[in-house]
């Protein structure tokens, strides 16, 4: 699969349609299907989705938790199997000259890409969380939450285009392959009930992400499933109804600002592998397993 024929046109074309004003639009457009941003959203779900009133919604938050996981893992090893590059000039932030300085290394990290590029992390990303999110979901119907997830989608797709990042095959093939494997999960987790079985599918697509490329980044995300998947197994009680009082949400609130504080200054600090393998497990564990820890620790200083 050459670049000419990923490309067919379109990328170089939607490149030339958008400067200044409008770059920066699609950075921001962009972040809808960002890492961060598909975390962010996965865990809110999950929080939301575990408390005394929505017992019976936790799996179903947990399945959306496992989804960005299982991105992660399935972009390393697919990424590593094709090792197709990106637009040639995709790791090069267009110049705004009226842009303040302080926003200048910001918009060069959102507008610019590196690695392979095929498929689309975005695409893929954003279909899979996105698309499971909606899945759960119980407010409106069920065509007008598969249309939000298609915007959605679709103007992430288009502002990867435009941005020169990717080409159309890339954003295409992303987006299809989300969709079939948000579909495979689905299934194999009986609708969301039975997450575990999506976390050990980010653990095997994580092992394969290593066999394809030996990077540091893999081996993080073999940690993060790793982690998750344990954190899920022996952190996680399914039998109890979980207390939402100010003393246990305190708790979760530190328990998580803490984990995720503490493996941000391991990860800066650049330790050995193993460290930041370990770190990177133990991480992922206590984050899926915050909201049963904060309430045995609020339970445990307050038993009534």
């Amino acid at each position: 699969m050459t670049q000419i024929d990923r490309s067919l046109g379109v990328t170089e074309t939607l490149a030339r349609l958008f400067d200044g004003a409008g770059e920066v639009v699609l950075a921001m457009v962009t972040q809808l299907g960002d890492v961060w941003l598909l975390f962010v959203l996965a865990g809110s779900v999950y929080v939301a989705y575990t408390g005394v009133l929505a017992e019976s919604r936790r799996q179903q938050g947990a399945f959306v938790l496992a989804l960005p996981l299982v991105y992660l893992a399935l972009v390393t090893a697919m990424k590593g199997a094709f090792e197709l590059p990106r637009p040639p000039r995709a790791g090069v932030a267009p110049q705004l000259p009226w842009l303040p300085s302080v926003l200048v290394p910001l918009f060069e990290n959102t507008a610019t890409a590196t690695g392979y590029g095929f498929p689309s992390g975005h695409a893929i990303g954003t279909t899979l969380v996105w698309g499971g999110v909606a899945l759960v979901a119980d407010r409106w119907s069920r065509w007008v939450r598969a249309a939000g997830v298609v915007l959605v989608v679709s103007l992430v797709a288009f502002s990867r285009l435009a941005l020169g990042v990717h080409y159309l095959v890339d954003v295409v093939a992303g987006a299809a392959i989300g969709a079939l494997v948000l579909g495979a999960v689905y299934l194999l987790s009986e609708r969301a009930t039975e997450p575990g079985r999506v976390f050990v599918v980010a653990v095997v697509l994580a092992v394969l992400g290593v066999a394809t490329q030996q990077s540091v980044d893999s081996v993080l995300v073999l940690g993060g499933t790793l982690g998750a998947l344990g954190g899920w197994a022996f952190l996680v009680d399914g039998e109890v109804s979980l207390s939402v009082t100010p003393r246990a949400l305190a708790t979760s609130a530190v328990l998580f600002v803490g984990t995720v504080f503490t493996f941000g200054v391991v990860y800066l600090r650049e330790p050995p592998l193993p460290v930041l393998f370990g770190a990177s497990v133990v991480a992922a564990a206590v984050v899926v397993g915050v909201p049963d820890l904060g309430d045995r620790v609020a339970r445990r200083f307050d038993p009534s």
